[in-house]
């Protein structure tokens, strides 16, 4: 999964976070949680991640890349910024994963190939854009629809509205298929109760963004190892 990648950079932030905070607590006197433990327990570690986890995270990223993101690419100039400004959203980020967009571009990617089409009538580039409207086509426990509206002020002075829809499947695995799910090494299947905890608990770190509500203490129990 790509978000395998967010894991690095999410643990090392909260940990130095945390550590700034047990030297801030340390200098009032404090006194700071216990780090000595003699298993690790994951499906508790799963239970503090579910208990703050929003239960929109999906439609949260399909809102922002469609409020902030998308609509940038109607002011790219040339077609190879088109495509770079593409990958980045789309998560094709590695030079593999960019390749496997670039022959997936005229079957999995029907608006970019309406944008290059805009772009080579001379109708893109946009002088400015703005989003009209988002609206939630569809909320379930299984997939989120997002349909957001744009309104382009085109170079000679005309007007033009697009509209794009998006589906986003909760399981982050497929997600939605203009965007890269594959880059990483996938976990194994595990072969025990332990090993499915330990999985089901990187799942729940990397699906939320509020691992900021956690207590100190909550954090050491959460990265101790």
């Amino acid at each position: 999964m790509r978000k395998l990648f967010l894991l690095i950079p999410l643990v090392v932030g909260l940990m130095a976070c945390s550590a700034e905070t047990v030297k801030t607590s340390s200098n009032l006197g404090e006194k700071t949680p216990n780090m000595t433990v003699s298993t690790i327990d994951y499906k508790q570690k799963s239970e503090i991640i579910d208990r703050i986890k929003s239960p929109e995270s999906v439609l949260s990223i399909l809102i922002q890349k469609m409020e902030s993101e998308w609509p940038t690419l109607f002011t790219v100039k040339t077609e190879e910024e088109l495509f770079q400004k593409y990958s980045f959203i789309s998560w094709h980020i590695l030079p593999e994963a960019r390749s496997r967009l670039q022959k997936n571009l005229a079957t999995l990617h029907p608006e970019y190939q309406e944008y290059i089409k805009l772009l080579r009538e001379g109708v893109l580039p946009a002088k400015e854009y703005t989003v009209t409207n988002i609206s939630i086509d569809k909320y379930s426990s299984e997939s989120i629809t997002v349909t957001a509206q744009y309104e382009l002020l085109l170079q000679n002075g005309q007007i033009k509205n697009i509209k794009v829809s998006m589906t986003g499947d909760t399981n982050f695995e497929k997600f939605n298929q203009r965007f890269n799910t594959s880059e990483g090494e996938l976990l194994p299947d595990p072969a025990t109760k332990e090993e499915e905890n330990v999985r089901d608990f990187i799942f729940s770190v990397l699906t939320t963004d509020e691992v900021r509500k956690l207590t100190l203490e909550e954090l050491f129990r959460l990265f101790e190892h």
